[in-house]
């Protein structure tokens, strides 16, 4: 019956893409590598598990999806580094969880403030202290582990910035998110489908984990990343890519919990559910195509990273048709 409910009701555009994907041959997993990157997954495991013991918030459920999204997007690189990436892809959801309640039992204005102090300790590793009770305090400790891990790399000198931009940006997206849910529960009040995007482009977390994965890898780039806006674009297109495909479906899901989805506010502006989500699946579409635009013309010393984002949306795009990626199943 879950299967049924995350199915939705029109996915024969999706099918339809799958079979565009199947003819291209281009499913951001290419055959030869497969049996690497799923062994690769398996070597990661025990890593994480004893990661998850530590910081017993990060659900199980996520171990596989988080890693299998990590390794495929870079079969390359080092154990290490895929380890510490794959943790980052676990924040994303751990601080997702917080922000929406799902685990937890903390007060709106709770919620604000421990997701202002995740920010801060992603800026300054030390300035907080993650020692009390209760899940909001085992994801703070999490995000503290991996921000001391990401301060010590070599990679720090250059990207650091980036990310802990990306991690604030992340966290005050949430906060907003939660007012505007708040806000349509209590009057029916919805907010425009660019507000909605402009809030959750962040609050996915792509741009914070890839802005992560610049810091671990660490290439030889002499420019201020920051002030470099193919970068930007680059996080943003990836970010909007991953937006549509999530809210393809999350739609019957959120719809119940009352939040703002893509396809809701499609909607209400006079789309069939159907052709919403044609409309929500061609905008991720699109996006993936402006990516890889933008990672053509990225500066040469950072493009092997923009190929990593290119095989990310392949990627993405490819899972969320077998099941909703942002928010585990139950029992999965």
């Amino acid at each position: 019956m879950s299967t049924q409910n995350l199915e939705g009701k029109h996915f024969g555009v999706v099918r339809e893409l799958q079979n565009q994907y199947a003819e291209a041959k281009a499913p951001g997993i290419p055959k030869e590598l497969l049996e690497r990157v799923q062994a690769r997954v398996k070597e990661l495991m025990p890593g994480l598990m004893a990661w998850r013991e530590r910081f017993p918030a990060i659900a199980t459920s996520r171990l596989k999806a988080a890693t299998l999204g990590c390794v495929a997007s870079d079969p390359g690189a080092t154990l290490e580094q895929h380890l510490l990436i794959s943790k980052v892809g676990l924040l994303v959801f751990a601080v997702d969880d917080i922000a929406d309640g799902e685990i937890g039992a903390l007060s709106d204005e709770e919620i604000h403030r421990v997701l202002a102090r995740y920010a801060e300790t992603a800026r300054a590793p030390e300035s907080q202290s993650w020692t009390g009770a209760g899940e909001a305090e085992a994801v703070g400790g999490a995000v503290q582990d991996v921000a001391r891990s990401l301060h010590a790399l070599p990679g720090a000198k250059r990207y650091l910035a980036l990310w802990q931009e990306h991690f604030r940006r992340m966290c005050e997206a949430h906060s907003t998110e939660l007012k505007d849910k708040r806000r349509a529960q209590q009057d029916g009040t919805l907010p425009t489908l660019q507000h909605y995007l402009d809030v959750s482009r962040w609050t996915c977390g792509a741009p914070m984990y890839h802005a992560a994965a610049l810091v671990v890898l660490g290439p030889d780039f002499a420019g201020d990343v920051l002030q470099e806006p193919l970068v930007e674009r680059a996080l943003v297109e990836m970010a909007l890519l991953g937006r549509w495909m999530n809210d393809v479906r999350s739609l019957e899901r959120e719809r119940a919990e009352g939040k703002a989805n893509g396809l809701s506010l499609l909607i209400a502006g006079g789309m069939s559910e159907a052709e919403a989500e044609k409309s929500a699946v061609e905008r991720a579409g699109q996006h993936l195509e402006s990516l890889q635009k933008v990672v053509g013309q990225l500066p040469e010393p950072l493009r092997p990273w923009g190929k990593t984002l290119v095989a990310t949306g392949h990627f993405s795009r490819m899972f969320y048709m077998q099941r909703e990626f942002h928010h585990a199943e139950s029992g999965g």
